[in-house]
């Protein structure tokens, strides 16, 4: 699932020959056969199967979404990876689209990675939460452990930033400095360069990821919980 429902479908092909174009590339089934499984898929999206017919410029960006979703669902996956699935559309809109990726992640059991930068969607989605920092992974834990409990500090600072009703504007945590260059990034631990709770090893040695807390849930890779 990509994150540009407008970029992401070819303007040149029906929707009907999107979807299908799986089936088509691995040759499964008859042509007949796999019109049906077009017709199928365009149901469980919520689009009619007349939309087969019709190109991606005559749908919004909710239906564009939906159409892609279908594709994606071709093959019976039992892994997807959705890129940003919600980002590029209307508040309005977002919800719908996520309420069907949940339905159809438990009605089908498949494992999904969904990639966000929206902790309010991360949290309607996840059972599990990985926060990364320049390209690694620096937390993860249960969705309900590391929204309350956060132990990365980086994390800490994340959901601080997310506006709560009733907090004061003292809770919460602004960190310095730039953003390093994924490219070049520091020594030791990325985060260092902005992490208030900093020590002297985090400048020279990379924390590993590891099992944090008597509870087992989870792990971190911070110098803190050595």
């Amino acid at each position: 699932m990509f994150q540009d429902p407008y970029g992401s479908l070819s303007p040149r092909r029906t929707v009907g020959q999107t979807i299908r174009e799986p089936l088509d590339t691995h040759r499964i089934g008859a042509p007949a056969e796999r019109q049906q499984r077009v017709d199928e898929l365009l149901d469980v999206v919520g689009l009619s199967a007349q939309a087969a017919h019709r190109y991606p410029h005559e749908f919004s960006g909710g239906q564009r979404q939906r159409i892609g979703i279908a594709r994606a669902l071709a093959l019976n996956p039992q892994f997807m990876v959705a890129d940003e699935p919600v980002s590029a559309l209307d508040v309005s809109v977002q919800s719908q689209v996520l309420n069907l990726i949940v339905r159809l992640q438990r009605e089908r059991g498949i494992a999904l990675l969904f990639i966000s930068h929206d902790l309010a969607v991360v949290q309607h989605v996840s059972d599990d939460i990985g926060v990364m920092y320049l390209g690694r992974l620096v937390e993860i834990a249960p969705a309900s452990r590391i929204l309350t409990a956060p132990r990365h500090p980086y994390t800490e600072a994340l959901i601080s930033a997310v506006p709560q009703i009733g907090r004061s504007r003292n809770s919460r945590i602004v960190l310095s400095g730039e953003v390093p260059s994924p490219r070049n990034p520091p020594s030791g631990c990325a985060f260092h360069t902005r992490c208030p709770r900093a020590m002297a090893e985090c400048r020279s040695v990379r924390p590993v990821l590891k099992n944090a807390g008597d509870d087992g849930a989870g792990a971190v890779a911070c110098h803190l919980y050595a």
